[in-house]
Parts: structure tokens; C-alpha cells; sequence
């Protein structure tokens, strides 16, 4: 019996702008300029500094990103919904 797996699902880069609405939403300072400095890092190749793919930019963007830059106490809250995201 074979079993059929699912191919894994395409990359794709996000844009400046959905990188800041998701900075914004997570209570990030300036997060245009958080945007641009993320997708500078990343592209056009989106590997890590061990030189593994990025597979998912909100992951990788909450767990390297989020936790350099201090969030106003106002942003951390414990809703798992923020902005027109969900984590």
C-alpha cells in the first residue's frame, strides 16, 4: 500500500509592505523600516545564517526579529489574534 504525500507547498517572499503590516501588528517600532531591513536579509536567496531555506517568514520574522527590538508594553498582550493576524 502506498501512501500519496503532499508535495510541500511553495515559498513565497513577502513584500516590504506585508512585512510591515505584520511588524505593525506585533507592536514593532518603525516597522517599515523593519520591513526593509528583514527582506534585505533574506533575499533574493531567503536563507538563514546557517544556510538553511526559510519556509515560513512569520516564523522566522517572531523568532530572530521580534525578540531583538523591545515592544512598548502597551503591544505585549496575551491575545493569540494580533492586528489581521493570528499567531
Amino acid at each position: 500500500m502506498t501512501t500519496a504525500t503532499k508535495p510541500p507547498r511553495a515559498f513565497t517572499p513577502p513584500t516590504e509592505a506585508e512585512v510591515a503590516d505584520y511588524a505593525a501588528g506585533l507592536g514593532m517600532d518603525d516597522p517599515p523600516a523593519l520591513a526593509r531591513q528583514f527582506v534585505a536579509c533574506y533575499a533574493p536567496a531567503w536563507r538563514d545564517t546557517l544556510n538553511r531555506l526559510v519556509r515560513n517568514w512569520k516564523l522566522k520574522f517572531r523568532q530572530v526579529w521580534a525578540r531583538r527590538v523591545k515592544r512598548p508594553a502597551a503591544a505585549r498582550s496575551t491575545d493569540a489574534r494580533v492586528g489581521n493576524w493570528e499567531l
